[in-house]
C-alpha cells in the first residue's frame, strides 16, 4: 500500500512539474544567457557592402571593409569617416561589438570601442573562434550622443 501511495505522489509530482513548469527554485538556473540585443530586438540596419558610402546625420557619411578576407583568427575591421566635401572626420567616438547570431551571447565581445591610426582610420580588431554567420554591431557617437547604428553582416 505505501509502494503504491509513493508511486501515485510521484506521478503527481511529474504531471504537476509538467503542465506548471519547473518550480519556482529552479527556474533561476533555467533562465537563458544575457544577449546582445535586448527582448525589444531593435532593428538595427544591414550595412551596405564594403567599400560603399553608409550615409551619416550630418552630411557625413563612412565607408568599411577588412585588411583581409574573413577567417578564423584576428581579423581588423578598418572604417573611414567623411564629411560631405570627402574630408576625413575623426572627432567621432566608434564601438563595435562582434558576436554570431545564430548562437547570441555565446560568443559576444562586448562593447569595443575603435582605436584611431594615424592616419585617421578606425582599427577593430575581432577575435572570430568558429566557421559560420558573425556580425559586428557599430555605434557611432558624437559628444557621447548616439548618432547611427548599423551592423556587418560576413561569414567565416
Amino acid at each position: 500500500m505505501l509502494k503504491w501511495g509513493l508511486t501515485i505522489f510521484i506521478i503527481a509530482g511529474l504531471l504537476i512539474t509538467t503542465l506548471t513548469g519547473p518550480p519556482v527554485f529552479c527556474r533561476e538556473y533555467a533562465r537563458p544567457q544575457h544577449s546582445m540585443v535586448s527582448d525589444k530586438q531593435e532593428e538595427i540596419p544591414v550595412l551596405k557592402p564594403a567599400g560603399k558610402k553608409n550615409e551619416l546625420p550630418g552630411d557625413r557619411y563612412f565607408i568599411w571593409e577588412f585588411t583581409q578576407t574573413p577567417k578564423m583568427g584576428t581579423v581588423i575591421l578598418r572604417l573611414q569617416i567623411f564629411d560631405r566635401n570627402g574630408e576625413r572626420i575623426t572627432g567621432l567616438k566608434v564601438d563595435g561589438r562582434s558576436d554570431m547570431p545564430s548562437m547570441r551571447g555565446h560568443h559576444d565581445s562586448g562593447e569595443v570601442a575603435f582605436r584611431l591610426n594615424n592616419r585617421g582610420v578606425y582599427l577593430l580588431p575581432l577575435n572570430i573562434v568558429m566557421p559560420g554567420d558573425w556580425e559586428v554591431i557599430l555605434t557611432f557617437k558624437d559628444n557621447d550622443k548616439v548618432i547611427y547604428r548599423g551592423r556587418v553582416l560576413f561569414r567565416v
